[in-house]
């Protein structure tokens, strides 16, 4: 019984793409997974994090709408 435990407790890290074992160096995405060196560009790991419209939400929240005066002729 406590070797199964150790062999739970000591499972490898897996790449969330192509389910290979991480070794040392990792990388943890802006989707919270876990990729190795081949995934770690979002375009390779098909990443369905938004980012565009994270952004746009930070410039809408961040930039207040101006009301526009009319001109006055003199």
């Amino acid at each position: 019984m406590n070797n199964m435990n150790n062999k739970e407790s000591k499972t490898k890290e897996r790449c969330h793409y192509c389910n290979k074992k991480l070794k040392m160096i990792n990388f943890t995405c802006k989707c919270n997974h876990k990729f190795c060196i081949v995934h770690q560009n979002p375009h390779n790991h098909n990443c369905s994090f938004n980012n565009k419209k994270i952004c746009q939400e930070k410039l809408k929240k961040n930039n207040p709408l101006t009301i526009h005066q009319k001109v006055v002729k003199i």
